[in-house]
């Protein structure tokens, strides 16, 4: 049995021009992750990312938290879903079915609260297999299948801990494949992942058993509201 330790990153930089860096609130939800780490003394055979400066520096605050000098191996497996591919392809067809959505996407960016409403709706374009204007990059399945290589690869025989900074989607595809449920409830869980929360998995011979969701029990000790987000 190998113990699969999901991290999802901090908070990332919504509504900037690079999206894909920690937030100032971000940088600290991964440091006090290390801290809790730093209380409790994990162990980890091996740590990973995806190729997302997002994950990497989450796990880079973490471990520097901790004070252990880990080697976090980069796998492209762990990135996640193109979500602006998936808006440049769907935005359309979503304003067609709802014309209420029929903006421009730099404005739906603006209002986390809208964003989410109107996100929904192109993920269950997604999710269905629907065709949209502009070819993607990936299908949901093909997400699926690309984010479980990459847990195979993580855990392989011999391998007792293993931990993977990651996002939300990839998270959701393990929980699905763990909880046996259908595309759109897994991705319904998406939405309550908070930001460096932690998700412990048994992989063995008979696949991947859910041990803990959602795990914040590092955040919880802060006595601080503004460290729970979502995105």
């Amino acid at each position: 049995m190998t113990t699969l330790v999901l991290v999802r990153h901090g908070q990332a930089s919504f509504g900037a021009r690079n999206y894909d860096c920690l937030s100032g609130l971000g940088i600290r939800q991964s440091t006090v992750l290390g801290e809790y780490w730093r209380r409790i003394q994990p162990r980890f055979d091996s740590a990973w990312c995806g190729a997302m400066e997002r994950q990497r520096h989450t796990g880079e605050h973490a471990f520097r938290a901790l004070g252990r000098e880990q080697p976090i191996q980069t796998h492209a497996a762990f990135d996640e879903y193109d979500h602006q591919g998936l808006i440049q392809s769907y935005l359309p067809v979503v304003a067609r079915d709802h014309p209420e959505y029929a903006v421009e996407a730099r404005e739906i960016f603006g209002d986390p609260r809208k964003f989410q409403l109107f996100f929904e709706k192109i993920v269950a374009c997604w999710l269905s297999g629907r065709e949209g204007d502009t070819p993607i990059r990936e299908t949901w399945e093909q997400f699926r299948r690309r984010v479980l290589d990459g847990v195979r690869a993580a855990t392989p025989p011999g391998i007792e801990s293993t931990a993977v900074f990651t996002s939300g989607g990839a998270i959701s595809v393990v929980l699905q494949e763990a909880l046996g449920v259908d595309g759109p409830r897994a991705f319904a869980l998406n939405w309550r992942i908070y930001n460096a929360s932690v998700h412990t998995l048994l992989v063995g011979r008979r696949g991947l058993s859910l041990m803990g969701f959602n795990g914040v029990a590092h955040l919880e000790l802060q006595n601080d509201p503004q460290l729970f987000t979502f995105r």
